[in-house]
């Protein structure tokens, strides 16, 4: 049964992947449904807007009262980009949602990796010979006590561009989430966790202090076999604690793009560990791919680009104002999965507002079946209305105040 809701926020939406709130208007939707299973077109005059607040299934509900990480901020500072860093925590929930579903756990920060050992974690390895050749001082001073990094050691190598061809740092951040069951008690049980690996595609260097930046491309196969191998030590030192051993862990493997790049990168690989298990069985490869659309890219299936073309074109058909609209998606398995819609609009009156919200809707359910989108109109400083599909039976359209 496909639902078509229209309705006025009071403000902008938000959504978060661990709440989402919602307009619900489906008691006025179900009534039209009964009588016309596929509803086209709602007037702002045939919905009766009701304000709740709801849970969506397809977010995590969080532990009360709400715990932050101890390492919470080094996303931002770790992550190359903003477009990266919210396409892996973005990305991370929905590799834990295949093995932590939402109606069966709640998400907590992760409380296990601190600030200071995530910090250490990101370090350098240090070989026996540099330890040995440390005081007490030095050793403190670096960490090399416990000697903790997991990217490669520089062998006592200084000369950055050697170091940039034999021995880049590969692991930017990790990010760790937690996840929990509570009993019909309110009791809450910690079940299980997931680290997010976020690997460099590139490696930045200066030859001098304050002096030019170079960059160096980085194999893409090295650096998802250098996330594989850290994922395996991390396991190693999270088992040795008692309290983790039967813990059910996932990995999930994440390759930035470029910092300048304006499209993030991606997840390449997976591997779970039930509880107990002390070793990593496998990493499975992830098909999954952000774009930019339109796109020249070869690697965009030409179905793909071809739709997302015609929905440009229609749109300025109707509305010869209207220049372009930029989308990003998410392709995976070949398909385009998820899909955020950027669509410039100059305001010029309420009706015309409505108007093209309306037709965007009708657009959305034409060319992208089987695609969750979040289709917005908006200036440059606000959003006017925001289109909703969540790629099966329900489109739903939202006008702001």
């Amino acid at each position: 049964m496909k639902k078509l809701v229209m309705s006025t926020l009071f403000g902008t939406a938000i959504l978060t992947a661990c709440s989402n709130t919602s307009v619900d208007v489906e008691n006025a939707s179900e009534n039209n449904d009964e009588n016309n299973n596929n509803v086209q077109t709602v007037r702002n005059e045939d919905v009766q807007d009701s304000v709740t607040q709801s849970i969506s299934s397809d977010y995590y509900q969080s532990v009360l009262p709400y715990e932050l990480s101890p390492a919470r901020g080094l996303t931002s500072s770790n992550m190359v980009s903003t477009y990266n860093m919210e396409a892996f925590e973005k990305g991370l929930f929905e590799q834990s949602k295949r093995f932590f579903p939402t109606d069966e756990y709640v998400f907590r920060e992760g409380q296990i990796m601190s600030e200071k050992m995530t910090r250490e974690y990101l370090k350098r390895q240090y070989t026996k010979e540099q330890i040995d050749e440390m005081d007490e001082a030095t050793l403190k001073r670096t960490g090399a006590f416990s000697n903790l990094g997991l990217n490669p050691s520089n062998n006592g190598e200084e000369d950055p561009e050697k170091l940039a061809e034999n021995a880049p740092l590969y692991l930017s951040h990790i990010l760790e989430q937690d996840y929990l069951k509570i009993d019909e008690e309110g009791n809450q049980t910690f079940e299980g966790i997931t680290f997010g690996l976020a690997m460099n595609s590139e490696y930045l260097y200066q030859k001098e202090q304050y002096g030019t930046t170079y960059q160096k491309d980085l194999d893409l196969e090295v650096v998802q076999k250098e996330g594989e191998d850290m994922a395996r030590e991390i396991l190693e030192r999270l088992r040795e604690n008692s309290d983790y051993v039967d813990k059910k862990v996932v990995f999930a493997i994440f390759i930035q793009s470029k910092g300048t790049d304006i499209i993030p990168g991606n997840f390449v690989s997976y591997a779970v560990v039930e509880p107990g298990a002390k070793e990593i069985p496998k990493f499975e490869t992830i098909d999954e791919q952000n774009v930019l659309l339109p796109s020249n890219n070869e690697s965009v299936p030409e179905e793909v680009n071809s739709e997302y073309r015609a929905f440009n074109r229609e749109l300025e058909s109707y509305f010869k104002s209207f220049s372009t609209s930029v989308g990003r998606g998410v392709i995976r398995d070949g398909k385009l999965d998820e899909l955020s819609i950027e669509i410039p609009f100059e305001y010029e009156s309420r009706g015309e507002m409505v108007g093209l919200s309306q037709f965007v809707y009708e657009l959305v359910e034409k060319h992208f079946k089987g695609t969750k989108v979040q289709a917005k109109i908006q200036d440059k400083s606000k959003v006017y209305s925001i289109i909703t599909s969540d790629g099966e039976e329900n489109t739903e359209l939202y006008i702001t105040e």
